[in-house]
């Protein structure tokens, strides 16, 4: 089984554990947990996703995050290329008002009380009463209907109130040159074909960053889609602290 096929299934498992999963990723979860003076689960793993960054980069969209099945097989009804920057004003000023939220709950609660990993999942399971059903629904359908009408990874690069983490991680981790996942090139064997350009699931122009010799993109997930459609191996995917 080679490595996209691994990917995916791994992807599809955590889309089929997302019902499980879900309050660990939300951010409602983190901000209830904040104006009680609580460290709840979603935080943690907020913080193991910018320490996962720091090595990783964002390989966790790519090869963990629940969404990304979901992407996957949305790109096959609408593959359109969006506009990233426009989208990531849109996802980082989310995450501004989530965070500046999450910091003015912990200061009206009067700081820090504790950690409880099972603030408002007490079972362990995220969706452990009808309720809660909705709840799921409304954010896999909000993903769903985002992705399709914006385009590839449409929820990933407009609403996504994680990858700011990842992003953060991997820029602290390129800084102190510690060694990275990341796209690299031997730019001499391309032949300017475009195919990484075309399947480039978060829209990147491969070609021009690869000129430099690695994807610098903080919007490279790493899945190595462009590794695997280059005719001539002119690219590939390792941890290296290439930086040129």
């Amino acid at each position: 089984m080679n490595r996209n096929k691994i990917r995916r299934t791994i992807t599809l498992i955590s889309l089929l554990l997302f019902p499980i999963t879900l309050n660990y990723f939300s951010p409602y979860v983190s901000i209830d947990g904040a104006f009680n003076g609580i460290i709840s689960a979603s935080i943690l793993v907020f913080t193991g996703l910018f320490l996962s960054g720091l090595i990783f980069r964002r390989g966790w969209c790519s090869y963990v995050c629940p969404v990304a099945a979901l992407s996957e097989y949305t790109e096959t009804i609408n593959n359109k290329k969006v506009n990233r920057k426009k989208l990531r004003i849109i996802r980082y000023t989310i995450f501004t008002i989530w965070f500046i939220t999450l910091i003015s709950g912990f200061v009206f609660a009067g700081g820090i009380k504790g950690i409880d990993p099972f603030h408002l999942t007490e079972n362990g399971i995220s969706v452990d009463m009808p309720i809660k059903f909705i709840t799921y629904y409304l954010v896999l359908g909000s993903l769903f209907i985002l992705t399709l009408t914006i385009g590839k990874r449409g929820a990933c690069h407009s609403i996504c109130w994680m990858s700011p983490f990842l992003s953060a991680g991997a820029w602290v981790g390129d800084k102190l040159k510690l060694p990275q996942l990341k796209i690299v090139s031997e730019h001499e064997k391309c032949i300017h074909c475009s195919q990484c350009d075309k399947t480039c699931p978060m829209c990147i122009s491969v070609m021009k960053d690869l000129e430099q010799g690695w994807v610098n993109s903080q919007d490279c997930i790493q899945c190595g889609r462009c590794v695997d459609v280059c005719p001539k191996s002119a690219l590939s995917i390792k941890f290296t602290r290439q930086k040129v």
